[in-house]
């Protein structure tokens, strides 16, 4: 696994240091000779004109910022072919790299990355030339074929230098910009050709299509932007809420201090490690702080009890788990989170409780959440004995693979105790609860 990250690391480095360059320096030589006939400087000029208006005139969207250069780009390969494209981000680079004086690394592989966009976007114009569909049918493929190479070579430019993934970064690129984008391109497509056909008369029309629209733009996201950050102000109150709710319940029970925080820090880690989506091991995270929340409906004198429990006392314990479910259910709220609350003490064979569900039958959430109590519960100290050493704990969750724990994620589970250095992982066992202190930063 290692040795095939690092492989893909040294290949993007290779791609995007060196491929993009060197490709942007042989496209840029093949354009010189466009450049070079008078008749062609008038273009040149205008679309030096049209890239600086561009570069100072930016799209906002929700998370990110967009310039209008791609859409002069896009309409001189239309019009005129790649020699224009190029020339434009050519004059773009110099612009950006004189403004904020970009790492000199970093603004080759830009160049590298629009340059080789333009040039297969060109490739795929003359290879579609002579197909009998309508300008409109292949303008719009075109549109659609510059927005995909671009966010795939832009976004492995970016996984590159920001060291993240290549795929979920063009899956965010995608999700933020994507309609802007296309919009954007097919608007250019419509204008090159009422250009070509129309002349100079088009171009006051069309740029003020275009101020309109980045105005109209700028309003929109900046409404969106204020909304997700009211949306960011709720889940942060909801996570203090839920953090503030776990030290309630762990103080229910002086004995597992901390214990609902730890369980959910497991349980977060074992839901990355597994590859779920942030969504998700955000709810299994929030399931963990809430998966002992039924503790409430027990009695102290039973929670606290120091010696070993009578039968009819464990019967008692045990119905923590449907009285949690009927809380949450009853409230209306984080039902997501309901089998967490009720199945973390089944067991794969079945002997769990209270459904005595098995396998698959067990919620994935659960079966999460179910190796992560079990080992914060062995490893933590309770006055009558003293907690587990980490192997021997780990030696029991292997003893307890595919009978009471899934053994697939206990074996995840293993490895990611295993990698942690150990001044991190006692950190991590020896999380405290304070509930006094957490209520009051919940509060704040």
């Amino acid at each position: 696994m290692q040795r095939k990250v690092e492989f893909g690391s040294t290949m993007k480095k290779i791609v995007v240091t060196w491929i993009f360059p060197l490709a942007a320096l042989v496209i840029f030589y093949d354009s010189l000779s466009d450049w070079e006939p008078r008749e062609h400087w008038g273009v040149l000029f205008a679309y030096t004109l049209l890239t600086i208006f561009s570069t100072f005139a930016p799209i906002r969207t929700l998370n990110t910022i967009l310039t209008l250069n791609n859409a002069v780009i896009f309409s001189g390969i239309l019009l005129f072919g790649a020699w224009v494209g190029v020339w434009s981000a050519v004059v773009e680079t110099l612009i950006l790299a004189f403004l904020i004086r970009a790492n000199p690394i970093k603004a080759l592989a830009n160049i590298g990355q629009l340059v080789l966009t333009i040039w297969f976007v060109d490739l795929f114009k003359n290879s579609i030339g002579n197909v009998p569909a309508s300008t409109m049918i292949t303008d719009l493929l075109l549109a659609v074929s510059y927005w995909f190479i671009n966010i795939i070579l832009c976004g492995l430019g970016i996984s590159y230098f920001f060291k993240t993934n290549w795929f979920t970064t063009v899956q965010k690129m995608a999700k933020g910009t994507t309609l802007t984008y296309l919009l954007l391109m097919v608007m250019v497509g419509i204008g090159s050709r009422l250009f070509e056909t129309y002349g100079l008369y088009t171009l006051v029309p069309m740029m003020a299509a275009f101020i309109t629209m980045s105005f109209v733009f700028h309003q929109y996201y900046d409404s969106m932007n204020k909304l997700q950050q009211k949306v960011e102000e709720v889940k942060t109150f909801n996570h203090k809420f839920l953090t503030a709710m776990a030290a309630s319940i762990d103080a229910r029970d002086r004995y597992t201090s901390g214990h609902s925080q730890r369980v959910a820090h497991w349980g977060r880690e074992i839901a990355k490690d597994i590859g779920l989506s942030a969504t998700k091991v955000e709810e299994i995270y929030v399931g963990g702080l809430l998966h002992d929340i039924g503790k409430i409906g027990i009695e102290d004198e039973i929670l606290n009890k120091k010696g070993k429990l009578t039968p009819e006392e464990y019967d008692k314990i045990k119905q923590h788990t449907v009285i949690g479910y009927e809380i949450i259910l009853q409230a209306g709220m984080f039902n997501e989170l309901l089998p967490a609350i009720r199945s973390h003490h089944e067991r794969i064979d079945g002997r769990g409780y209270p459904d005595g569900l098995a396998g698959d039958e067990i919620p994935l959430m659960a079966r999460i959440l179910a190796i992560s109590d079990a080992f914060d519960a062995m490893v933590a100290d309770r006055p009558y004995r003293k907690g587990l050493p980490v192997e021997e704990a780990l030696q029991e969750i292997r003893r307890g693979s595919g009978t009471q724990f899934d053994p697939i994620l206990a074996e995840h589970f293993i490895r990611i105790v295993q990698r942690l250095p150990y001044e991190e992982l006692q950190s991590i066992i020896g999380i405290e609860s304070i509930p006094q202190k957490q209520l009051q930063e919940a509060i704040r």
